[in-house]
């Protein structure tokens, strides 16, 4: 491949020319098409509207916008001139907005509405270098009468001027794309979270194109496919599978992940591949079984049975064809197998034939894969769509990694694991002490290739914190390598929660937040591979025994205070008036239930000698109630 992303695209377009790059709903919800030839003449127009407004090599400009096609080619228009973007989508608190265009000094921002100009104008002290601003849906009078001190042209003018340009120079932007490297920054992802200060992440031209060349080895993408966009498309997963799909020829098709739109787009697109997070493929799984209940209990019992018998027969099958990781031990009896599928494989079958093939032509028409990322995916989830005939394939990385690590083979996936790591990208397990450990051994991953982060934008200190100077990144994630190169993931050795959707939180943060209350001592936020967020909360005895004399309000005794409906019903509104978006917390960072404990936290116990909390004891002192609560 070239070694920029816009020269690759080039290659693209000159042997794809009448191919669908982009389908994209007009204001009827109908899908329109936009071919190759098409699509690089808008990046092109809006390159140049980017030149004529200033924008220059190596400059950063604010991109705040959901799931929609001006979003790629602002990125590609960019990126057509060797400038970066920051981006973010719509559910961005105004707190988070500030940084994501004051650190890297964003001069210019590209808007989606109204609303994220009023996010712009709350906040506007703190953006002394922003000057102008472009919206791709026109800002209503109001709120554009307010942000007088900006300059504010729409998307469309954007496009008009460039295409101007463009007329009296029609080799310009081909000049500017022919000066781009392999290491010019293409985009600045900032993580999300409310901690402080977000992390920018550097990511290169010659990450990104790594990934899409690696790619190829594990689900190879062609010009026949169309892949359905459903994640955010500035995260870093959605990001670089937009990048996999127009630097092959292939279609991109804008979703959301909402149920009934997402349904009704899975019919209409018939998509070949699409990515979505386990939250997702958990909606699925339970919308599949919800219409399979509706249809009566002969049918749902008839669709148990013959799940529960696929399930087995594809365990066997892993055992005959080798999809189990190998850590150099036993991996099943093959001649136990086979003789297993006698039974099973004739059940699978019919399973196919009566219910499963109906179930996934209706939902996933044209499906070969989908890919599953951004969490943990739930082993049921996983092993009943592989039952009824929905391959899923798992994969793994992390935004500072580009984010792709590795991903189940297409051809050939490994159940348990997250794939066999990227060719050319090296993985290695360590443990306390920095030491190699042996295949099928816990360890924190480490990992080192082409796809790593530059680093942290101007914060040398914390990029030294995480990539060593061989460059090693460290993940923070325990994992098991197999003797394949394949990693299955067992733990978190840093303290960042990944919900089910795929959302990154800071448990930090809102455990200090909720310690504002004076009725609430300590707080331990949970929730790793949950749809929610959940808490362990240690009250303040003193506080609530005053309270609850105050409000009349009889308990057992101190110990058991909290465990009071009256009580509880405080804690819940402390809670929920602390870790709120008045406070800059975002939606997903919202606890939605929790437990109270009898004590208090100990140094040496729960503690350490700074107070901080001993994650792994308490989790192991509380695991009866932890389990408790997670199960709700």
């Amino acid at each position: 491949m070239k070694e920029t992303i816009m020269k690759q695209l080039q290659e693209v377009v000159k042997t794809f020319p009448n191919q669908t790059a982009q389908m994209s709903k007009d204001e009827h919800d109908v899908y329109g098409n936009t071919d190759y030839s098409t699509f690089y003449k808008e990046i092109q127009c809006c390159a140049a509207g980017f030149q004529s407004i200033g924008v220059k090599r190596g400059e950063t400009v604010g991109l705040i916008s959901d799931n929609r096609k001006e979003w790629l080619i602002c990125d590609l228009g960019l990126l057509s001139l060797g400038a970066n973007d920051a981006p973010r989508g719509c559910d961005i608190t105004s707190k988070i907005l500030a940084h994501i265009i004051s650190i890297p000094s964003c001069r210019v921002a590209v808007l989606e509405n109204s609303q994220q100009l009023e996010k712009v104008l709350e906040v506007q002290d703190e953006l002394p270098a922003l000057k102008q601003i472009i919206m791709i849906e026109p800002a209503d009078a109001e709120t554009a009468a307010k942000a007088e001190k900006y300059t504010i042209l729409n998307y469309a003018d954007l496009m008009k001027k460039g295409e101007e340009l463009l007329a009296s120079d029609p080799g310009m932007i081909e000049k500017e794309i022919a000066l781009g490297e392999a290491d010019d920054i293409a985009t600045i992802i900032f993580t999300s979270g409310t901690t402080g200060i977000p992390k920018g992440v550097m990511l290169t031209n010659r990450n990104y194109v790594y990934q899409v060349e690696a790619m190829q080895a594990y689900i190879p993408v062609t010009e026949s496919d169309t892949w359905l966009t459903i994640l955010p498309v500035w995260h870093s997963f959605e990001r670089v599978i937009q990048y996999v799909s127009c630097l092959n020829g292939a279609a991109l098709a804008y979703s959301k992940p909402i149920g009934k739109t997402l349904l009704m787009d899975l019919q209409s697109v018939e998509p070949t591949l699409m990515t979505a997070v386990p939250r997702l493929w958990e909606a699925l799984y339970a919308g599949i079984n919800r219409n399979i209940k509706a249809k009566g209990e002969r049918v749902e019992n008839l669709f148990r049975f013959f799940v529960k018998k696929s399930i087995k027969d594809e365990h066997y099958r892993c055992i005959l064809e080798d999809r189990y990781p190998d850590y150099g031990g036993h991996r099943g009896n093959k001649m136990t197998a086979a003789l297993g599928r006698i039974c099973t494989a004739p059940m699978r079958g019919a399973g196919d034939n009566i219910l499963f093939t109906k179930v996934v032509k209706k939902m996933f028409p044209r499906l070969r894969a989908g890919i599953s990322g951004g969490g943990a995916l739930q082993r049921d989830v996983d092993n009943f769509f592989a039952a009824i005939g929905v391959k899923i394939l798992e994969g793994y990385g992390l935004t500072e990694s580009g984010p792709v690590i590795s991903v189940r083979r297409e051809d050939h996936p490994v159940v348990n694991t997250v794939g066999p790591a990227f060719i050319g990208t090296e993985i290695k397990a360590l443990d306390s002490e920095g030491k190699p450990v042996k295949y099928g051994e816990r360890g924190v991953l480490h990992v080192r290739g082409p796809q790593v982060m530059k680093g942290y934008y101007n914060n040398q200190e914390l990029t030294d914190s995480v990539l060593d100077s061989e460059g090693w990144l460290n993940t923070g994630d325990i994992a098991v390598i197999s003797l394949n190169n394949e990693i299955s993931l067992v733990g978190r050795a840093k303290d960042t929660i990944v919900l089910l959707g795929g959302e990154n939180v800071e448990p930090v943060p809102l455990e200090s937040k909720i310690k504002e209350s004076p009725y609430i001592e300590n707080a331990v936020v949970l929730g790793q591979d949950k749809k929610y967020l959940s808490a362990l909360i240690i009250p303040d005895f003193d506080t609530l025994e005053e309270y609850a004399k105050k409000n009349n309000i009889m308990y057992e005794n101190r110990t058991l205070i909290g465990q009071t409906p009256e009580i509880r019903e405080l804690l819940n509104q402390e809670v929920a008036d602390l870790v709120s978006p008045a406070n800059g917390f975002s939606s997903f960072e919202r606890i939605y239930q929790f437990t109270v404990l009898q004590n208090h936290f100990e140094v040496g116990r729960e503690l350490s000698a700074k107070m901080e909390l001993l994650r792994p004891k308490i989790y192991d002192i509380y695991s009866k109630e932890i389990e408790e609560l997670l199960s709700k």
